[in-house]
C-alpha cells in the first residue's frame, strides 16, 4: 500500500471517487477542475492498492488550518485503516484540522471521535439536499 501526497490525481480518478463514494453530494467536474487548478490552496491526498486509488482526501490549506472537505475510501476497502492513514499524515502538516459531517452519518462520526476529533459546534439545515444539520469538528494540533 503506498500513501501519494499532493499527487498528481488526474480529474478522471477523482471524478470516479466522488461518485463512487458519495451519493448525490459530489463536486462537479468543473469543481474538481477548480480544486486542481489551486495547488496553493488544496491538497490531495491519495492511497492507491495495486496502482489503483482506493481512499481519498481534499483538504483546503488556509496557511492557519487545515479544512476537510473531502475524504473516502471505496467501499470494498473500507476497514482496512486507510482513513486513518490520511488522518495521521495530515497531522504531520502542524496544524488544527477541521471538518463538517452530517448529522446523520454515526459512522464517520464513530471514525473521525477515535482518531481524535471533538465536536466544536452544529450548522443547523446546512445540508440542502436534506436539511440536516452538520457537526462541526476539530482535531487540535499537539505539538510534543
Amino acid at each position: 500500500m503506498e500513501l501519494k501526497i499532493d499527487r498528481e490525481v488526474g480529474i478522471e480518478t477523482l471524478e470516479q471517487l466522488e461518485n463512487s463514494c458519495f451519493k448525490g453530494d459530489v463536486y462537479t467536474k468543473e469543481q474538481l477542475e477548480d480544486i486542481l487548478s489551486h495547488k496553493e490552496l488544496y491538497k490531495i491526498i491519495a492511497v492507491e492498492r495495486d496502482g489503483k486509488v482506493v481512499a481519498y482526501a481534499i483538504i483546503f490549506d488556509n496557511s492557519v488550518s487545515l479544512e476537510i472537505m473531502k475524504i473516502a475510501t471505496l467501499k470494498e476497502y473500507r476497514k482496512q485503516g486507510l482513513g486513518a492513514l490520511i488522518i495521521k499524515e495530515l497531522s504531520k502538516y502542524g496544524k488544527d484540522i477541521f471538518l463538517e459531517v452530517r448529522e446523520t452519518n454515526e459512522m464517520a462520526i464513530k471514525f473521525y471521535h477515535e482518531n481524535g476529533f471533538v465536536d466544536i459546534g452544529k450548522r443547523k439545515h446546512y445540508y440542502s439536499d436534506t436539511g440536516e444539520a452538520a457537526i462541526l469538528m476539530e482535531k487540535k494540533y499537539l505539538s510534543i
